[in-house]
Formats: C-alpha cells, sequence, structure tokens
C-alpha cells in the first residue's frame, strides 16, 4: 500500500482500493483488527515519527478525514476492525516517543483532534490508540495522554463521546520507561482508562512481561487503587468489539451521516 502521504495527493477511492486489497490479505491471514489508519495531521514535516515517513494523509483535518474514512470502511467490508491513532495527536511533535520524553505542548493544535471528533461521531471509530505525548493545555500535570484521565476519560470519553476500546502505544517505548516502571506504567494506564495495553516485546525484551501486567491490574483492585466494576467496563468494551468484528459483513455503520 502506498505511504499515506501519497494517498492524500489522490482521491480517496484510491485509499478505498489500496486498503480494500490490504483488508482482503489481512482477512486471509485471520487478522480482524488493524492498528490503523493514523489520522495525526502532518503538520510538521521534521517530525521523525510521522512526517517523515509520511504516515499521516496530509495537515488538512478535512482531508484526514475523507481518508480515513475510505480507509475505514473499506476494512469494515472484510469484516476487520479499525485503531484511528494516535490520540490526541502527534504530528505536531517533534520528537519521537519511541526514543523519550516528548512534550507537544508548544505545538500542539486544538485542529488535530478533528478527525478524532468526526470519525466517533460518523461511528467509524472501532478503537482509538492514545499518544504517549505530553501536552499540558489538555493535562497540566504533565503525563502522557497514555497514563492521563483527563485526556482519556474527560477529553475521549465525555467530550468526544467516544465509547468504544482505547489502546495504549506500546507501553515499553521509551516516553514511558524512561519515567516509569512497567508494572507502574500499566497501573496508570488501566486508572487513565486504556482498555487494551500493548507490550511490543520488541524494543524491550522483557520476560514475564505480560504475568507482570496482569498482577500489576489484580494489584490495583485488591488495594482499591481501581474497583473492579472499572475492570468489567473494560471487559464489556473489548467483548462488544469482539461481538462486532464477528457480526455480518460488510458493517453497517453506526451512524446514518457515515
Amino acid at each position: 500500500m502506498a505511504p499515506a502521504g501519497e494517498l492524500g495527493t489522490r482521491d480517496p477511492a484510491e485509499t478505498a482500493r489500496q486498503a480494500g486489497r490490504m483488508a482482503e490479505v489481512l482477512a486471509d491471514c485471520g487478522v480482524n483488527l488493524n492498528l490503523a489508519p493514523v489520522v495525526d495531521l502532518d503538520l510538521n514535516p521534521g517530525n521523525p515519527v510521522i512526517g517523515r515517513y509520511q504516515r499521516s494523509f496530509g495537515p488538512d483535518p478535512g482531508l484526514v478525514i475523507r481518508h480515513a474514512r475510505a480507509f475505514i470502511r473499506a476494512h469494515h467490508e472484510h469484516g476487520i476492525a479499525c485503531c484511528l491513532k494516535h490520540f490526541p495527536g502527534h504530528g505536531s511533535a517533534g520528537a519521537d516517543s519511541h526514543l523519550g520524553f516528548v512534550d507537544s505542548t508548544g505545538c500542539w493544535q486544538a485542529a488535530e483532534l478533528e478527525p478524532f471528533r468526526a470519525l466517533v461521531r460518523e461511528g467509524l471509530a472501532d478503537a482509538v490508540m492514545t499518544a504517549h505525548v505530553v501536552q499540558r493545555h489538555l493535562d497540566p500535570d504533565g503525563v502522557p495522554a497514555t497514563l492521563s484521565g483527563r485526556i482519556i476519560g474527560d477529553l475521549l470519553r465525555r467530550r468526544l463521546g467516544f465509547a468504544g476500546v482505547v489502546i495504549s502505544d506500546d507501553l515499553q517505548m521509551r516516553a514511558i520507561t524512561d519515567r516509569w516502571g512497567f508494572a507502574e506504567a500499566v497501573a496508570m494506564a488501566v486508572q487513565a482508562g486504556v482498555d487494551l495495553v500493548i507490550v511490543g516485546n520488541n524494543l524491550v525484551r522483557q520476560r514475564g512481561a505480560v504475568e507482570e501486567g496482569v498482577r500489576a491490574v489484580e494489584g490495583l483492585v485488591a488495594s482499591g487503587r481501581v474497583r473492579e466494576e472499572r475492570v468489567q467496563d473494560s471487559i464489556g468494551r473489548i467483548r462488544a468489539l469482539k461481538q462486532k468484528i464477528a457480526g455480518e459483513r460488510p458493517w453497517k455503520n453506526d451512524s446514518p451521516t457515515a
């Protein structure tokens, strides 16, 4: 598939065509969730993780929305869910969260929320992945979005109305590991509202990482830091996504305007 930056210069029908071919291959391989599309705005050509690799469809929210919509619908035709990323926007940042701390407070723009807002409203957001970026206008405590209840709970859930699955970016990325231990990061992510935690185990080889994460969640509940109902809420959202994936093809969009 062509880079998103190249597809953004073409008609969304071409994005749909190429995304459909990708989705067909994924379906044949038994994959039912694609951690895409990137809906970050290309606001910083020097961005080392978005702009440099043409991962964004472009700088204009409307353009990104149109191409992301085409991408997602093509996947839905093959029964594959999609995940919007990286909330609340990584395109303006000047550093790579794989490699260290990223504070986008001085460069982040409110327009970066627009693709998320529109696609949530249209019922096309099956899941949303968080970014490990700090945005102090959204959370004055200066914690990355993945660990922020203000950004996930207040902004994404309540203000944007997203009721689906929230997925963390890889918790072994250095934006997290340089400041928090793995178990504490898992605990903070769950407290913030993350439903699924990604442990890539490629940036860091960590034996027993999954088991350590499970123990961290169990410890949260046992200590009262997180109520069991909070964990059950996540389980309910994950089950709902699984049921959607297992449903009829092509999917029916949740919104008549989608």
